[in-house]
């Protein structure tokens, strides 16, 4: 079972620099997270195997990335959820 996927944000400036960025490509925090793990997995690739993210620990337990399309698709019907 995965742990926490909460994301503790130290600073109110932080915050506020994630959230532009979110609000500049029209993403929710979820999707936004989805977005940097595919970008993190495409990296991956090129990078020692004992620095690459184990198999069975990637989103859906599967290798592959998941597409823009896929991405903004889980996204769409996502909420905002502000965590104090």
């Amino acid at each position: 079972m995965a742990g926490s996927t909460r994301i503790r944000i130290t600073s109110q400036e932080e915050y506020e620099w994630l959230d532009s960025v979110r609000v500049k490509y029209g993403l929710t925090w979820r999707g936004m997270l989805l977005k940097a793990e595919q970008r993190l997995l495409a990296a991956e690739r090129h990078w020692p195997e004992e620095f690459q993210t184990p198999e069975h620990l990637r989103a859906g337990g599967v290798a592959s990335v998941a597409s823009d399309a896929d991405v903004e698709r889980d996204a769409s019907a996502e909420t905002d959820e502000v965590v104090e």
